[in-house]
Protein backbone atom coordinates (compact mmCIF):
# COMPACT_ATOMS: atom_id res chain seq x y z
CA UNK A 1 0.00 0.00 0.00
CA UNK A 2 1.32 3.43 -0.92
CA UNK A 3 2.08 5.75 1.99
CA UNK A 4 0.62 9.29 1.88
CA UNK A 5 3.04 11.89 0.90
CA UNK A 6 4.48 13.87 3.76
CA UNK A 7 3.68 17.18 2.07
CA UNK A 8 -0.03 16.43 1.85
CA UNK A 9 -0.16 15.35 5.52
CA UNK A 10 1.47 18.62 6.57
CA UNK A 11 -1.02 20.55 4.47
CA UNK A 12 -3.89 18.70 6.13
CA UNK A 13 -2.52 19.45 9.57
CA UNK A 14 -2.18 23.11 8.71
CA UNK A 15 -5.71 23.15 7.25
CA UNK A 16 -7.09 21.42 10.36
CA UNK A 17 -5.24 23.85 12.64
CA UNK A 18 -6.54 26.83 10.65
CA UNK A 19 -10.07 25.43 10.87
CA UNK A 20 -9.70 24.97 14.64
CA UNK A 21 -8.43 28.51 15.03
CA UNK A 22 -11.26 29.89 12.91
CA UNK A 23 -13.82 27.92 14.95
CA UNK A 24 -12.27 29.14 18.22
CA UNK A 25 -12.25 32.75 16.95
CA UNK A 26 -15.91 32.45 15.89
CA UNK A 27 -16.83 31.00 19.30
CA UNK A 28 -14.96 33.79 21.09
CA UNK A 29 -16.61 36.41 18.90
CA UNK A 30 -20.05 34.98 19.57
CA UNK A 31 -19.37 34.83 23.31
CA UNK A 32 -18.19 38.45 23.25
CA UNK A 33 -21.32 39.52 21.33
CA UNK A 34 -23.57 37.70 23.79
CA UNK A 35 -21.79 39.28 26.76
CA UNK A 36 -22.05 42.74 25.19
CA UNK A 37 -25.76 42.23 24.49
CA UNK A 38 -26.40 41.00 28.04
CA UNK A 39 -24.41 43.91 29.47
CA UNK A 40 -26.38 46.40 27.37
CA UNK A 41 -29.67 44.90 28.52
CA UNK A 42 -28.54 45.09 32.16
CA UNK A 43 -27.44 48.73 31.78
CA UNK A 44 -30.70 49.75 30.09
CA UNK A 45 -32.69 47.87 32.71
CA UNK A 46 -30.77 49.56 35.52
CA UNK A 47 -31.35 53.00 33.97
CA UNK A 48 -35.08 52.33 33.60
CA UNK A 49 -35.23 51.05 37.18
CA UNK A 50 -33.54 54.20 38.49
CA UNK A 51 -35.90 56.45 36.54
CA UNK A 52 -39.01 54.53 37.62
CA UNK A 53 -37.95 54.23 41.25
CA UNK A 54 -36.83 57.85 41.58
CA UNK A 55 -39.56 59.84 43.31
CA UNK A 56 -41.22 62.46 41.16
CA UNK A 57 -40.19 66.07 41.66
CA UNK A 58 -42.69 67.97 43.79
CA UNK A 59 -45.19 70.31 42.22
CA UNK A 60 -46.91 70.56 38.88
CA UNK A 61 -45.11 71.33 35.63
CA UNK A 62 -46.45 74.17 33.47
CA UNK A 63 -45.43 74.85 29.88
CA UNK A 64 -42.53 77.28 29.54
CA UNK A 65 -43.92 80.60 28.27
CA UNK A 66 -40.58 82.06 27.31
CA UNK A 67 -38.30 84.83 28.54
CA UNK A 68 -39.62 87.90 26.70
CA UNK A 69 -38.58 91.14 28.38
CA UNK A 70 -41.11 93.91 28.98
CA UNK A 71 -40.40 97.62 29.27
CA UNK A 72 -43.19 98.26 31.81
CA UNK A 73 -45.60 96.29 34.01
CA UNK A 74 -48.60 97.58 32.08
CA UNK A 75 -47.22 96.55 28.70
CA UNK A 76 -49.59 94.09 26.95
CA UNK A 77 -48.36 90.49 26.89
CA UNK A 78 -49.71 86.96 26.64
CA UNK A 79 -51.69 85.63 29.60
CA UNK A 80 -49.78 83.57 32.12
CA UNK A 81 -50.71 79.88 32.28
CA UNK A 82 -50.52 79.39 36.05
CA UNK A 83 -51.65 81.27 39.16
CA UNK A 84 -49.16 82.35 40.42
CA UNK A 85 -47.28 82.61 37.09
CA UNK A 86 -44.16 80.46 36.75
CA UNK A 87 -42.63 81.74 33.48
CA UNK A 88 -43.28 84.17 30.67
CA UNK A 89 -42.88 87.90 29.93
CA UNK A 90 -41.17 89.94 32.63
CA UNK A 91 -39.23 93.10 33.34
CA UNK A 92 -35.46 93.27 33.11
CA UNK A 93 -34.93 93.98 36.82
CA UNK A 94 -35.46 91.82 39.91
CA UNK A 95 -37.64 92.06 42.99
CA UNK A 96 -35.69 92.17 46.26
CA UNK A 97 -35.05 88.76 47.77
CA UNK A 98 -36.45 88.04 51.22
CA UNK A 99 -39.91 88.96 52.51
CA UNK A 100 -42.27 91.48 50.95
CA UNK A 101 -45.32 92.73 52.85
CA UNK A 102 -47.10 93.46 49.58
CA UNK A 103 -47.76 91.28 46.53
CA UNK A 104 -45.02 91.57 43.91
CA UNK A 105 -46.39 91.75 40.33
CA UNK A 106 -45.63 88.67 38.24
CA UNK A 107 -44.11 90.89 35.57
CA UNK A 108 -41.39 91.64 38.14
CA UNK A 109 -40.93 88.44 40.17
CA UNK A 110 -40.89 86.11 37.13
CA UNK A 111 -37.41 87.48 36.43
CA UNK A 112 -36.44 86.22 39.90
CA UNK A 113 -37.59 82.76 38.82
CA UNK A 114 -35.55 83.03 35.63
CA UNK A 115 -32.50 83.77 37.80
CA UNK A 116 -33.01 80.55 39.76
CA UNK A 117 -35.29 81.90 42.46
CA UNK A 118 -38.20 80.31 44.29
CA UNK A 119 -41.22 82.38 45.30
CA UNK A 120 -43.18 81.41 48.41
CA UNK A 121 -46.66 82.88 48.09
CA UNK A 122 -49.60 82.79 50.49
CA UNK A 123 -53.22 83.84 50.13
CA UNK A 124 -55.15 84.01 53.36
CA UNK A 125 -56.87 86.93 55.06
CA UNK A 126 -57.06 85.43 58.55
CA UNK A 127 -56.17 82.35 60.58
CA UNK A 128 -52.95 81.69 58.72
CA UNK A 129 -50.31 82.87 61.19
CA UNK A 130 -48.88 79.34 61.51
CA UNK A 131 -48.62 79.01 57.73
CA UNK A 132 -46.85 82.35 57.28
CA UNK A 133 -44.56 81.62 60.25
CA UNK A 134 -43.65 78.31 58.66
CA UNK A 135 -42.81 80.05 55.38
CA UNK A 136 -40.70 82.59 57.27
CA UNK A 137 -38.81 79.70 58.83
CA UNK A 138 -37.89 78.58 55.34
CA UNK A 139 -36.33 81.98 54.68
CA UNK A 140 -34.22 81.52 57.81
CA UNK A 141 -33.34 77.87 57.17
CA UNK A 142 -32.39 78.52 53.54
CA UNK A 143 -30.58 81.78 54.31
CA UNK A 144 -28.52 83.01 51.42
CA UNK A 145 -30.66 81.20 48.87
CA UNK A 146 -32.75 82.97 46.22
CA UNK A 147 -36.11 83.03 48.00
CA UNK A 148 -38.91 85.59 47.91
CA UNK A 149 -41.82 85.40 50.38
CA UNK A 150 -44.94 87.45 49.71
CA UNK A 151 -48.73 87.54 49.87
CA UNK A 152 -50.42 86.77 46.57
CA UNK A 153 -54.21 87.12 46.24
CA UNK A 154 -54.88 84.73 43.37
CA UNK A 155 -53.47 81.27 44.10
CA UNK A 156 -55.46 78.75 42.06
CA UNK A 157 -54.33 75.23 41.17
CA UNK A 158 -54.62 73.52 37.78
CA UNK A 159 -58.14 72.32 38.64
CA UNK A 160 -59.33 75.85 39.37
CA UNK A 161 -59.38 75.31 43.15
CA UNK A 162 -58.29 78.22 45.35
CA UNK A 163 -55.31 77.30 47.51
CA UNK A 164 -53.73 79.01 50.51
CA UNK A 165 -50.10 78.81 49.44
CA UNK A 166 -47.76 77.95 46.61
CA UNK A 167 -44.05 77.55 45.99
CA UNK A 168 -43.14 78.73 42.49
CA UNK A 169 -40.06 77.99 40.40
CA UNK A 170 -39.52 78.39 36.67
CA UNK A 171 -42.19 76.24 34.99
CA UNK A 172 -43.21 74.52 38.23
CA UNK A 173 -45.68 75.22 41.06
CA UNK A 174 -46.27 73.32 44.31
CA UNK A 175 -49.72 74.13 45.75
CA UNK A 176 -50.50 73.49 49.43
CA UNK A 177 -52.84 74.67 52.20
CA UNK A 178 -50.81 74.02 55.36
CA UNK A 179 -47.38 72.95 56.49
CA UNK A 180 -48.09 69.50 57.88
CA UNK A 181 -45.38 66.85 57.87
CA UNK A 182 -45.98 65.81 54.26
CA UNK A 183 -46.40 69.27 52.71
CA UNK A 184 -43.48 70.70 54.72
CA UNK A 185 -41.23 67.92 53.42
CA UNK A 186 -42.42 68.49 49.87
CA UNK A 187 -41.83 72.23 50.20
CA UNK A 188 -38.28 71.74 51.44
CA UNK A 189 -37.62 69.28 48.61
CA UNK A 190 -39.08 71.78 46.10
CA UNK A 191 -36.70 74.49 47.29
CA UNK A 192 -33.67 72.18 47.23
CA UNK A 193 -34.58 70.84 43.79
CA UNK A 194 -35.32 74.05 41.89
CA UNK A 195 -33.57 76.93 43.66
CA UNK A 196 -30.43 78.07 41.91
CA UNK A 197 -31.20 76.76 38.41
CA UNK A 198 -30.60 79.47 35.83
CA UNK A 199 -33.21 79.66 33.05
CA UNK A 200 -31.79 82.30 30.74
CA UNK A 201 -31.91 81.32 27.09
CA UNK A 202 -28.43 80.75 25.71
CA UNK A 203 -27.44 83.34 23.14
Amino acid sequence: MARPKRGKTLERRRADEAARRAAAATKTSRRRSVLLAVGSVILVGAAIFLVVMQPAAPGLAFADQGNEHLTAIGEPHLSYNSHPPSSGPHLGNLANWGESDLPVPPELYVHNLEDGGVVLAYSCESDCADLVDGLRQRLAEFEGRNLLLMPYPDIVDADGVARRAAAVAWGRVFFFDDLGIDSAGQLDKFIRTFEGIDHHVAG
